[in-house]
């Protein structure tokens, strides 16, 4: 039986994109609580009940093991400056931010995305965690779009859906990703020029599809996964959607120790040949890749290859 590294195995878990919710709930002795979470479901209709997952190290988890009544509240994706609040150990955090009562005397944020008051159903014993079940007794939702987190890093899905539209608006749309492998950041070669560049392609595609970007990577030997998006932006009469993420040699190809292909160079950080990079957008690029991988921080870039809005994104993690 495999061994199981806790750490890797959270690592692994982070794999799985989660919206951000904060959990609260109202002690008659120590006012509102609340902390953020991402361990947060649906569980049935009818009843109407759902969960969260409460960790037994937490500080407030004695008064959750303790209380009747919580509520759950979906953050929007303007709204992580609130989850990194009550991801702290702050001491009046409601202080900080808008909210009401709810039918249960649960603190409802204002501005969340949606709001589940609710009673507690059950609780269940599992692990290091107690998962707690609530039976909903009020709740409300708008159209807007939820903060999300993976990968230690938090998602901007209103973004996204705003650089998908204006890539649709442009006739030529060039798609890209600044991708780490084990050897460093991989850059493809332009024979033309004798310089290089972010892979790119017209379009995303499918593994098995020639002339797109997983398909290209898939004929090259590697499997890569783009959990988040880096940029977006013009040059000229082209649209950029540079995504940022990862590549990794698969199985058949690292076993018979098969060079690259000419077209793609791995290249360490610290040896990134700035001199021969084709574009000053791409060096841009890279130069903010290499500092976000020294801070642990990233962040979208919005804009033209002249001017734009970076919309930094922190690693806070959500339990």
């Amino acid at each position: 039986m495999k061994v199981i590294d806790t750490q890797d195995l959270r690592r692994a878990f982070g794999s799985f994109a989660t919206g951000v919710t904060v959990v609260t709930t109202h002690s008659d002795t120590n006012g509102p609580v609340g902390f953020t979470a991402n361990s947060f479901t649906s569980v049935s209709l009818d009843p109407p009940l759902l969960l969260v997952c409460l960790a037994h190290g937490m500080r407030s988890f004695p008064l959750f093991e303790k209380t009747q009544r919580f509520a759950v509240n979906i953050l929007a994706d303007d709204q992580q400056e609130i989850s990194s609040v009550f991801a702290s150990r702050g001491a009046d955090k409601f202080a900080q931010v808008g909210w009401r009562a709810g039918d249960t005397g649960s603190p409802l944020l204002e501005g969340v995305v949606a709001w589940f008051d609710c009673e507690v159903h059950e609780r269940v014993l599992a692990g290091d965690h107690t998962i707690l079940l609530g039976r909903i007794v009020d709740y409300a939702y708008e159209n807007r779009a939820p903060l999300g987190f993976c990968s230690g890093a938090y998602l901007r899905f209103g973004l996204l859906q705003q650089a998908v539209e204006s890539s649709h608006r442009h006739g030529r749309v060039r798609v890209g990703a600044v991708l780490e492998c084990a050897d460093g950041v991989l850059l493809e070669a332009h024979p033309d020029t004798g310089g290089f560049g972010v892979p790119a392609s017209t379009r995303l595609g499918g593994v098995g599809e020639k002339g797109g970007l997983f398909g290209k990577f898939a004929e090259a030997g590697y499997t890569i996964t783009l959990p988040f998006l880096f940029a977006v932006y013009e040059d000229g009469d082209t649209q950029f959607v540079i995504h940022r993420g990862t590549a990794v040699r698969q199985a058949a190809s690292a076993s018979t120790h098969a060079a690259l292909p000419v077209s793609l160079h791995a290249f360490r950080l610290d040896e990134i040949p700035w001199e021969k990079l084709t574009s000053p957008s791409e060096r841009m690029m890279l130069e903010r890749y290499q500092r976000e991988r020294a801070t642990n921080v990233t962040g979208i870039y919005v804009g033209t290859a002249e001017s734009g809005d970076l919309h930094t994104v922190t690693t806070t993690r959500p339990l």
